[in-house]
């Protein structure tokens, strides 16, 4: 009877657990990768879900043996409802919809029913006894028959004996992560040395190729093909490891070179070659980090949309995100303390990563390699260029930045987010740029910097533009994202050179190869940047974009804008983006005429972040957001003080629901140690007397509960009512408010509404779309997706960021309603009814129709 309720729990906890996890693990071997996971942490993790937690929960029966046969049975009745409550979770969301009460009810529900037929029905247990053999294919699958079958069955993997290294100079190989290159650079299109000195130091005795695109868009895949100089393959999925890769850098430099190797998400380097000490209390700490990342996976797996954006997001790194839960009592206290030095403030690997790669360049007697991968400038953005963290409100995800379904990760929020975005992204640079530094002291110590070859390149680049994605290569985005920094510095090279050559991360390893005088035994794609003899490029074909001609990627498109933003030669430790009445930035306010308080208050995200802080600490709470509350005017002009003097000027703006939402970052030398004063400030009208007006602080952060209604009026015309003093009246701006309607469609249980509005006697982007059924709100968004399309039509490049998408959860419209309309609304508080056509009403009644009878 034991043995049989066992084979029960083992199929169950197969479907509820451990299928889920390997059908997602094996298309990321990366996961595994990062981790330097071997055979025996993989074929443990395996052992660990598909036996042990049916055993575990067995055990746990048993040791209730003694208070009786009905308490073990009632406890094994319990593990059948959990478990099948968890198997049933993820598929009920694709049918039910959005809304995590109705979610988790019905898989309660499911789960309450199929614990009755374990109960009652004998051919119920029966299926599950027949089952369980079937479960047993679920880790054979995922051993034999993904890409994490070869990290668990690797091949061994030599140096390369038989290539002959005529000139063994050393060989310095830096590659960064998601590296703008406009960042560096000022008016002039030189890189800034007052903003990055370290850049700017190395530019002037290297060669600067300012035509390098890269080789890919996602990082593993990018670093391997720099390693190899070959092309990323479509047509098979390779992992970023020795055993696929077999001829690279490491291996063609061999026992020949010593070897300084840090690899952040790839194991291109063979064990036998770069063995990695590790003690047993970091193994213990990495063990714990692993299962507790795969718990946070799983958890994003079964969760409901709403409880799933309260998780660590998975997209901005491959490990690291179950560091929450360590901190939560997973650790027992002592270890808890070493977690929290080494690793708990995310991302702190990446320090660590720099200062071991550091602390190993040492003068010697052969010819040495040292190379760093590092997921840097790269999210998270948490360092400032003192070198300080700071903390961050939203985890990984900057504000202003959407992903998930349909959005493609892009930027939606308007400017001032953005600025800010871009703000922090500029002191990681600057944060990077204090480990160049650093890095050419060390070599420079060891007597190396001199005659080495030093190579600085990146994986990829970022985009920052309102409307278009942060990784995806789109239209008007490409340079961002395609061009990568690319400096080589010769031995013995001390005057500086700038190339317009079009090169590529391919051509990293041929160009080594061409300076070490070593001949690369079979064919890459690559070719030396030194040779001249070679014709130069015009175009180069990326896997999943296609080809790219090298006019599109030459100049700094986007070198205007941050100039506009952010000027030039300022240093990071001063620099506030332009906002609006940037004269104020600088002023102390003794020297301002203060008015007196208005009705309007703040809600701020962390009131006690600045009662005390320790300049000394390595901390610094520099990043202040928050949302001004008591009024339903909009996108406020604002000016943020911190110790009297006035830091930050902004204009809040719509944001996650949230209206007059603000983001600002301050500057290092705006903190003194101790208490630090912040106030908020509203902007008067007049720009002839600028005058603060002081908000106050009204504790901790809660969603603003703004009612919105639409009311029709006496004569026939509908009014939009909002909480607080606004009404707006709709289709009274129907003469300058346009749009249209493109489509609608279904997706993810969504009906989803696509379309764009402008005003086009302002010739701008209305600001909120908002839907009503039965003439209640179920669904609204925020305008702001890229129509390059209504700039074309309109001739005007102020409406490129006219679009909208608006979902609405098909359980919110059943049943069908009897009256929808979907309501625009501009910055200038003008309201118009776009009407749906009637192909697309009867799209939206076809689907209900159809969820209701599938149902």
């Amino acid at each position: 009877m034991v043995l049989i309720e066992f084979l029960h729990l083992f199929a169950l906890a197969g479907f509820a657990v451990a299928q889920p996890l390997y059908d997602l693990l094996g298309q990321n071997p990366e996961f595994f990768v990062s981790y330097k996971a071997g055979p025996e942490l993989i074929i443990g993790m395996v052992f660990v879900l598909s036996m042990g937690m049916a055993l575990g929960l067995m055990l746990l029966e048993l040791a209730a043996w003694p208070f009786g046969e009905r308490v073990r049975n009632s406890l094994h009745l319990v593990f059948v409802f959990g478990l099948a409550f968890l198997t049933v979770l993820p598929p009920v969301q694709r049918l039910v919809g959005e809304s995590d009460l109705l979610i988790v009810g019905f898989a309660l529900l499911i789960g309450f029913l199929f614990s009755v037929l374990y109960v009652r029905w004998q051919a119920v247990r029966l299926f599950l006894t027949v089952l369980s053999p079937v479960v047993v294919a679920f880790p054979l699958w995922f051993l034999l028959f993904t890409p994490v079958g070869r990290l668990v069955f690797p091949d061994t993997i030599e140096a390369q004996a038989d290539i002959e290294i005529n000139n063994p100079v050393p060989v310095v190989l830096i590659v960064l992560d998601e590296f703008n290159i406009t960042a560096l650079l000022d008016a002039e299109g030189r890189i800034d040395p007052v903003r990055f000195p370290n850049f700017a130091a190395l530019a002037s005795q290297s060669q600067w190729y300012t035509n390098a695109a890269a080789t890919y868009v996602e990082t593993a895949v990018a670093v391997s093909a720099i390693l190899t100089g070959r092309k990323p393959r479509g047509d098979i999925r390779l992992n970023p490891t020795a055993t696929d890769h077999p001829q690279n850098l490491f291996t063609m430099l061999g026992d020949r070179y010593a070897l300084n190797v840090v690899e952040s998400v790839t194991r291109l380097c063979p064990q036998n070659l770069c063995k990695e000490e590790d003690t047993a209390a970091g193994s213990s700490l990495r063990y714990k980090s692993f299962f507790a990342d795969l718990a946070v996976i799983f958890l994003h797996i079964i969760a409901p949309p709403q409880l799933g954006k309260q998780l660590p997001p998975l997209h901005a790194q491959w490990t690291g995100f179950g560091k929450e839960l360590l901190k939560n009592g997973i650790l027992g206290q002592k270890e808890s303390r070493i977690h929290l030095d080494l690793a708990t403030k995310e991302n702190t690997s990446r320090e660590t990563y720099l200062t071991s790669f550091l602390s190993q360049i040492k003068e010697t007697t052969i010819p040495v390699l040292h190379f760093l991968h590092v997921v840097l400038p790269h999210t998270k953005y948490e360092y400032l260029e003192s070198g300080h963290q700071y903390g961050s409100n939203s985890g990984h995800i900057p504000a202003g930045w959407i992903d998930g379904p349909g959005w493609g990760g892009r930027w939606i929020g308007k400017e001032p987010l953005i600025l800010t975005a871009y703000h922090q992204y500029l002191h990681q640079i600057g944060y990077v740029d204090q480990f160049l530094g650093k890095l050419r002291r060390s070599l420079e110590t060891a007597h190396l910097f001199d005659k080495a070859l030093i190579i600085l390149t990146a994986d990829h680049g970022v985009s920052f533009q309102r409307g278009l994605s942060m990784r995806e290569v789109q239209k008007g985005n490409e340079s961002d994202i395609l061009k990568v920094p690319m400096f080589v510095k010769l031995p013995g090279q001390r005057e500086g050179t700038l190339s317009e050559r079009f090169v590529s991360g391919l051509d990293v390893l041929p160009t080594i190869a061409d300076v070490l005088g070593l001949n690369i035994p079979k064919a890459i794609d690559g070719f030396s940047m030194l040779d001249n003899e070679i014709p130069p490029r015009d175009e180069i074909d990326f896997l999943g974009v296609g080809k790219i001609q090298a006019q599109v990627l030459k100049g700094f498109p986007r070198l205007k804008w941050q100039v506009e933003h952010f000027g030039e030669h300022t240093a990071l430790d001063r620099l506030v983006p332009k906002g609006p009445a940037s004269n104020l930035i600088g002023q102390e306010l003794g020297d301002l005429v203060i008015g007196h308080s208005t009705s309007l208050t703040y809600l701020n995200e962390n009131p006690h972040q600045l009662d005390q802080v320790h300049l000394e600490s390595g901390y610094l709470p520099a990043l202040f957001s928050g949302q001004i509350i008591g009024t339903s005017r909009r996108n406020l002009p604002i000016a943020i003080s911190l110790n009297g003097r006035i830091w930050a000027t902004a204009q809040a703006s719509l944001w996650d629901g949230k209206r007059n939402y603000f983001s600002v970052l301050f500057p290092p030398s705006a903190f003194q140690s101790g208490e630090n004063q912040v106030r908020v400030f509203l902007i008067g009208d007049h720009d002839a007397k600028l005058t603060p007006i002081p908000l106050a602080i009204q504790g901790a952060l809660s969603d603003e509960q703004t009612m919105i209604r639409l009311q029709p009026g006496a004569s026939g015309q509908s009014r939009l009512v909002f909480s607080g003093e606004r009404e707006i009246l709709v289709n009274v701006g129907e003469k300058h408010l346009t749009g249209n309607l493109d489509r609608v469609l279904l997706s993810d249980e969504s009906i989803v509404v696509e379309g764009w509005a402008a005003d086009l006697e302002k010739n701008q982007p209305a600001e909120e779309v908002f839907i009503f059924t039965n003439g209640k709100l179920t669904a609204s968004a925020e305008v702001g997706i890229s129509r390059q399309d209504v700039v074309e039509a309109h001739q005007h490049k102020a409406l490129f960021h006219s679009g909208f998408r608006i979902k609405i959860p098909v359980k919110v419209l059943k049943p069908y309603p009897s009256d929808i309309k979907l309501i625009v609304v501009s910055l200038n508080n003008r309201a118009w009814e776009f009407s749906f056509s009637p192909k697309q009403l009867d799209f939206i009644r076809s689907t209900l129709e159809e969820e209701n009878f599938s149902q």
